[in-house]
């Protein structure tokens, strides 16, 4: 009887676990009576590739890959992350004034290995990433990863009346959540949004979506760790964001509210785009 309790005890944790290599997109909505319900159970959705071991040209705390890596071309959006340091986003660095004196009309000219600061990066010409090594990371003693090539999302949901929960989602070249179009009765639930190269949850369009009790870190859009836009409608309650590399929370859409909020370890609290209205109600912000 014991060793069955083990074992059944070890298959659950197993289950709660697991680790997906793939997005997940969700086609199948309930109804405003009935929302479907998606419960991970704990799945990580995991799209980092882990570079670690790559053979890197190190100089001090810059390093530099010898070559682009496979289907990863530079990126020239520095509103997104295109390398991690652990769970740190990389943030992409364009030398602005090195562009304008060109005289060339789309030149793209990142910022010199040698005059980074810590946490960030830039391309050679060939696609070569280089990168200063961020605060708090010693060289040779934590992980790399890339996001996967292309732009894509760890969860893309694509129906309406769905509660999604208990889901961490990584190391996206994009989104960690991603809703567009007209989607209505969105809600997320106990989900942590971590290390993704854009935004943490990002809804567009006209979604309505209520999220809870959920976790939005480190992840690497200049605009922030949440950003609805368009003529979205979202709810955040219980909700804690920190270390992302924009603000915590950039809203452009129709109307919001923040409710029961921690925010830390964040410049700025809320950016507000357009004529973007938000509510906000007992939200605490640890200013640095």
């Amino acid at each position: 009887m014991h060793r069955l309790v083990l074992l059944l005890a070890i298959a659950i944790t197993t289950h709660a676990q697991e680790i997906r290599r793939t997005p997940l997109t969700l086609n199948d909505g309930g109804t405003p009576d009935k929302p479907a319900v998606f419960d991970g159970k704990g799945m990580i959705i995991d799209l980092g590739i882990d570079v670690t071991t790559h053979d890197w040209e190190k100089q001090g705390d810059v390093w530099a890959s010898r070559g682009p890596f496979d289907k990863h071309p530079a990126v020239e959006d520095v509103q997104r992350s295109a390398l991690f340091i652990e769970e740190v986003p990389m943030r992409i660095m364009r030398d602005r004034t090195a562009e304008k004196q060109s005289g060339e009309k789309g030149k793209v000219i990142f910022v010199a290995p040698e005059a980074l600061q810590p946490g960030q990066m830039g391309f050679k010409a060939d696609g070569s990433i280089y990168f200063r090594w961020p605060a708090g990371k010693t060289p040779s003693t934590a992980k790399i990863y890339l996001p996967p090539a292309g732009l894509a999302s760890c969860v893309n949901i694509a129906c309406s009346y769905l509660t999604v929960k208990n889901i961490t989602a990584q190391h996206a070249a994009n989104d960690g959540f991603n809703i567009h179009g007209n989607r209505v009765g969105i809600r997320l639930e106990n989900v942590k949004a971590l290390s993704n190269g854009d935004e943490g949850i990002s809804a567009h369009e006209t979604v309505q979506m209520d999220v809870v009790n959920s976790e939005i870190a480190w992840n690497g859009s200049s605009a922030g760790g949440v950003a609805d836009v368009n003529d979205s409608i979202t709810i955040y309650t219980n909700c804690e964001l920190h270390h992302n590399l924009g603000a915590a929370f950039s809203f452009a859409g129709k109307s919001h509210r923040v409710t029961h909020c921690l925010i830390h370890h964040q410049a700025k609290d809320i950016d507000l785009r357009e004529d973007a209205k938000v509510e906000q109600v007992n939200t605490e912000w640890r200013k640095p």
